[in-house]
């Protein structure tokens, strides 16, 4: 057994307030937050552990993460599975895979009384957000909404949401950080990038993207820089977004379903795990061949769409090897000259020819081929089209 001191434990969610979050308690009221994140009636939704258990486990589920001490798996499965169940909070497919598999497998046979669940609590009615320049039935409006009434958004002083803007780095992290629920966490002192000063306009949520381990920035000399005015490609955020689920394992299987995308590109992983998981579909460009434009800047809208299917479920996986586009055309193959003597220089199509070069070959300056000789119709030699 393992002695720890009291500054090695720590109270943890077995559902991470993040997790929670993502399940659907971002459209709770704040009381019920509260009293999700305070659940004391029932003696599994708070536990102890230790620091370094807590930290390795971060929000990740039991997809992706179980902990190290394998005799209490099937406890931690089972408080999970009935926390999830006593706050009706969703489970994305990956975890439900999980939760069943190691349930009906090592664990066996037990009897287990479900828990009262907890019912909703009154909602004020909030009137809706609205941007005068997402109108109904453009595309991703329904993903920009949900982003607004979450807050993760809020547009603009001016009532607009500039969705073909391109984002910023800094907002990026901003968004992230108001998609994980804004979660509490120590706000380092010292800046982890050269380049954001700690009085910066986001430096909380840019420091809480670096600790997450969600960015990394660009190594440079005396540190690193996070360049938070440069536009975050469509490359950056696969990454983000699969740092920010917990770098799940995965493995590309098959050949790459964008033709712009090569085994050798960066953050190809990171990618197929967003086109698997249906989070972004790339953009069709016929014959069942599809680009995802790794260094294209992504829009507002564009993000609005990632972030939706990264928490609530993506579409429809992209397919792989369905990409068909036709053969180019043949190239003509070019004539074979014919054997014979050549005059030097071009010749005049009609043109009276020298008897001593009867049978002899030209070109006009066209490139036609001539020969002299006579036809059927006419007995004097001339350069005539062969």
């Amino acid at each position: 057994m393992i002695a720890y001191s009291p500054a090695d434990i720590e109270i943890d969610h077995v559902i991470p307030l993040a997790e929670a979050w993502r399940s659907g308690a971002s459209e709770w009221t704040d009381a019920r937050r509260k009293a999700f994140a305070n659940d004391l009636d029932v003696p599994y939704a708070l536990t102890a552990a230790s620091s370094v258990s807590n930290q390795s486990k971060s929000d990740k589920d039991p997809a992706k993460w179980l902990p190290t001490n394998s005799a209490f798996t099937c406890e931690y499965v089972t408080s999970w599975a009935l926390v999830k169940y006593r706050w009706t909070l969703t489970v994305d497919p990956m975890e439900l895979a999980a939760i069943q598999a190691i349930l009906s497998g090592e664990c066996g046979a037990a009897s287990i009384t479900l828990p009262t669940v907890v019912e909703a609590m009154a909602v004020h009615p909030v009137t809706p957000t609205t941007f005068t320049d997402v109108s109904a039935g453009m595309s991703f409006r329904d993903e920009i909404m949900w982003l607004a009434d979450r807050g993760i958004s809020t547009g603009w002083a001016d009532g607009t949401f500039r969705p073909y803007a391109p984002v910023t780095r800094d907002a990026m992290a901003a968004f992230m950080y108001r998609l994980a629920g804004s979660p509490d966490f120590t706000i380092p002192t010292s800046s982890p990038f050269l380049d954001v000063p700690t009085n910066y306009q986001f430096y909380k949520e840019i420091s809480w993207l670096a600790t997450q381990g969600i960015t990394t920035g660009w190594p440079v000399s005396g540190g690193q820089e996070f360049r938070p005015w440069n536009f975050i490609t469509r490359d950056a955020m696969a990454a983000f977004l699969y740092r920010y689920a917990g770098s799940p394992a995965y493995t590309p299987s098959g050949s790459s379903p964008f033709s712009d995308l090569r085994s050798t590109s960066s953050f190809y992983t990171e990618i197929r795990w967003l086109a698997a998981r249906g989070i972004s579909t790339g953009s069709d460009i016929g014959y069942g061949c599809r680009n995802y434009e790794p260094f294209g800047n992504v829009k507002r809208d564009a993000m609005a769409a990632f972030m939706y299917r990264a928490t609530v479920g993506g579409t429809t996986p992209v397919a792989e090897g369905t990409c068909s586009p036709p053969a180019p055309p043949m190239k003509p193959t070019p004539p074979v000259e014919p054997t014979g003597t050549y005059i030097s220089g071009y010749v005049s199509p009609g043109a009276f020819c020298k008897k001593e070069n009867a049978g002899w070959y030209g070109r006009s300056k066209t490139g036609v081929l001539m020969r002299c000789t006579t036809s059927s119709s006419d007995s004097r030699l001339r350069w005539r089209a062969v």
